[in-house]
């Protein structure tokens, strides 16, 4: 196994999968396996630049995005961020958004899929 697929399909505050999804991804790194993240779904406000976990029971997911990038990619669906009104603008500098054919060729090009 040489390359690694996350993908993350819930929002980052009241579930754990997006953190998770992160240290998982930043953990194949230390492995020296190629590894991707995909933000689908609410996934996709993990990508959401300037976030403030300060007064949530949850860390911070921004922070860890700079771990990743740039070994790894972090990919946020276009169709997902479309859904919820997010802007492009709105979004971390170290992040790639994808359409359909990009996350087909993304997800096609990795030997292990982990959804998280």
């Amino acid at each position: 196994m040489n390359s690694v697929l996350i993908i993350i399909n819930k929002g980052p505050y009241g579930w754990e999968d997006a953190f998770s999804g992160f240290f998982v991804a930043i953990a194949c790194l230390n492995r020296q396996l190629n590894v991707d993240v995909v933000l689908i779904e609410d996934g996709v406000y993990a990508a959401i630049d300037g976030q403030n976990s300060d007064g949530l029971k949850f860390p911070g997911v921004g922070e860890l995005t700079y771990l990743i990038f740039p070994e790894g990619n972090i990919f946020v669906y276009d169709d997902s961020i479309k859904e919820r009104g997010i802007l492009e603008d709105d979004l971390m500098e170290t992040v790639e958004i994808i359409n359909n054919k990009e996350l087909y060729d993304v997800i096609k090009s990795k030997e292990v899929i982990i959804n998280i």
